[in-house]
């Protein structure tokens, strides 16, 4: 705060300021200073009658009359009785104290005004005065009949699935046999397209102990791979499994795709995924055949890689890991993924007899296109994905849609 010598020497730097103390000002006359009351004193007539009538009957004030205390009791009332414009205190009023203090009260705003009785002005020529139309939700607009909305597919897990046990069991469910042929089929034939000299064939075994040994360096980390293999870091489990010549030879080879097959990236059915397409599609073939739940759920999920492949890694600061493969992905309530969709840069077109909803439109109907239509699964997105035509599209599927909002 400044201080009383700093304010003197403020004032004689700039005297044309003052400083003034608040005049005192009647309630009534407050309360009376108000729009409706002094607009008709500055109405300016119309009619030709009121043209030829002298200036004051023309300006004379036809409304309501001010009530200004005339005893000089009040005229001399004390500033603590009347209060002070610049004191900033707050008055409450009630009904008994305006009837008091002015002849007849006229609120500031009404719902409907009568124009016809009153002098027109420039904005009443226009007309009546607009009303707001404000939409308000009561319990009888949300209504609705659950039963319309009530899930009518099969949660049954199939046989197969029942007997799975193990942990063993469900890798052998989600990596069947099929994925091991593939593996063990490309990877021979691209040794021999890149050697001219002999070489040993990888086998079945060969591959799932390969596999293990990857899933068992993702638990034990080593600074390199060789380290499980050297003397003072030396892994029992991995040294007994497979030797580390034959572990580099088969990461060397390993393959997914036939080489021969390759599209440039000029051409119009250039795909980034296209290495690893045919797995993908044998993983995804097994995990559509797990019946989906009642409540499902479409959003990103990040795969975090160091992997600097062109145009397929993306960053978003939300994410647990910030960098990495962007993957969208079709999960229920339980958290298991019914169906997903790796993001390569270049979206397709929507599934066959579906509208062209926009890139997150189509997202959803691509991968909502396995799920059993006219059975009321319940699908929940956030607010990248939701929009009005979408909501249309599942609700004339039976498909009821909701929004969750991200930020909860």
């Amino acid at each position: 705060m400044a201080d009383v010598d700093w304010l003197k020497h403020f004032l004689k730097r700039h005297q044309n300021l003052s400083i003034r103390n608040p005049e005192a000002t009647l309630a009534a006359r407050s309360i009376g200073f108000k729009k409706v009351a002094l607009s008709p004193a500055f109405s300016i007539p119309e009619s030709s009658e009121d043209e030829k009538a002298s200036d004051d009957e023309t300006y004379r004030n036809p409304g309501p009359e001010i009530f200004i205390p005339e005893s000089s009791d009040d005229e001399i009332a004390s500033d603590d009785d009347r209060g002070n414009v610049g004191e900033f205190e707050e008055i409450y009023l009630d009904d008994d104290a305006l009837d008091n203090d002015c002849d007849e009260y006229i609120p500031y705003e009404t719902e409907e005004e009568d124009i016809s009785s009153k002098p027109s002005t420039s904005k009443q020529r226009t007309g009546n005065k607009r009303k707001k139309v404000k939409c308000v939700w009561s319990d009888e607009s949300m209504a609705y009949d659950e039963s319309h909305i009530a899930f009518l597919g099969c949660q049954d897990l199939p046989n197969e699935i029942m007997k799975l046990e193990a942990p063993m069991d469900f890798f052998k469910f989600l990596f069947p046999s099929s994925a091991i042929n593939l593996i063990v089929r490309e990877s021979n034939l691209y040794a021999d397209q890149i050697t001219e000299s002999n070489h040993n064939e990888v086998t079945e075994e060969d591959i799932r102990k390969f596999l293990g040994i990857i899933i068992y360096m993702s638990v034990v980390h080593l600074p390199t791979t060789r380290h499980y293999w050297k003397e003072g870091t030396y892994i029992e489990k991995v040294a007994s499994a497979m030797t580390c010549n034959k572990f580099e030879e088969v990461k060397r080879f390993l393959h997914f795709f036939n080489k021969n097959d390759e599209l440039e990236s000029g051409d119009p059915n250039f795909d980034r995924l296209q290495k690893i397409r045919p797995f993908l599609n044998i993983l995804r073939e097994r995990l559509l055949q797990v019946p989906k739940e009642e409540y499902l759920a479409i959003d990103e999920q990040m795969i975090p890689t160091k992997a600097r492949t062109s145009g397929m890694r993306r960053y978003n600061a939300k994410k647990p890991h910030k960098w990495g493969y962007l993957n969208y992905v079709l999960s229920g309530a339980s958290g298991f993924s019914y169906d997903f969709e790796v993001d390569t840069g270049k979206h397709p077109d929507p599934p066959e007899n579906c509208p062209d909803l926009g890139i997150p439109g189509n997202i959803v109907q691509r991968l909502l296109n396995t799920v059993p239509q006219n059975l009321n699964y319940k699908i929940f997105v956030d607010n990248w994905y939701t929009s009005l035509p979408l909501m249309a599209n599942l609700h004339k599927k039976r498909t009821p849609s909701f929004r969750n909002n991200s930020a909860q």
